[in-house]
């Protein structure tokens, strides 16, 4: 049986029980780790709820279906992944992990950032909103999942329109390294909380995007501002 399981950024060393991604090791439970070694046996098929049961836990827990959820939402957090991937739940069947994880996509950034703000415009107009949307023009095309780029974004937008004052200044910037493309939004306003990210914090995690934030006092007063780096390894400028 194959002792070294790779999958995507996952490497899971079936000898030793160790799970590394990306290089850093994952704490996961005993639990944890069977269903996950469970899933990765088993990529490309639709696996019964029952089955992953009576394999994980050695008997059938018909009365109690809320028992795998629990599990694999701890999973899911603690590995960065989603309820829309890779993982997926089927109705009424059970959980796929597909063959392969899925390739990135090739996202026009500013297209991308316009139609997103497009779809908020309507909250910006009613607060009258400045945007000011200002990307490097060397870059127009990155490689990333663009179905969970969305959710961040569309969270960090949110988050904006939540906490940013009548009137506030809107500005989304960027800066183009070897290494990496930055992305910073700012905008007037003081958010409380930024654990509100949270969900999102752990979809950038997935795709390997670091997210910074915090609260600045300046001049013109409190600003709020999120920063995600995106690697350009597979990047064309």
């Amino acid at each position: 049986m194959q002792k070294v399981i790779h999958y995507a950024d996952l490497l899971v060393d079936t000898a030793s029980h160790q799970v590394l991604q990306s290089g850093k090791p994952v704490a996961l439970t005993e639990t944890e780790y069977r269903l996950l070694l469970y899933l990765l046996r088993h990529q490309g098929v639709v696996c019964r709820r029952d089955d992953i049961i009576e394999d994980v836990w050695g008997e059938r827990f018909l009365y109690d279906t809320g028992t795998l959820d629990v599990h694999l939402s701890s999973l899911r957090h603690k590995l960065g992944w989603t309820k829309e991937g890779p993982v997926r739940a089927i109705r009424g069947v059970g959980l796929i992990l597909p063959l392969e994880a899925p390739e990135p996509e090739v996202v026009k950034i500013d297209a991308f950032l316009r139609e997103l703000l497009m779809c908020h415009e309507e909250a910006i107009l009613k607060k009258d909103i400045r945007c000011y949307l200002r990307l490097t023009p060397f870059v127009y095309e990155i490689m990333v999942d663009e179905a969970i780029l969305r959710q961040i974004f569309s969270a960090v937008f949110s988050l904006f329109l939540r906490h940013a004052p009548e009137g506030a200044r809107w500005e989304i910037s960027s800066q183009l390294t070897v290494r990496e493309y930055t992305l910073t939004l700012t905008s007037t306003g003081n958010c409380p909380d930024f654990n509100e990210l949270a969900s999102a914090r752990q979809q950038a995690a997935f795709l390997g995007i670091p997210i910074r934030m915090g609260n600045k006092q300046t001049a013109e007063g409190m600003l709020m501002g999120v920063e995600l780096s995106i690697p350009m390894d597979s990047s064309e400028s």
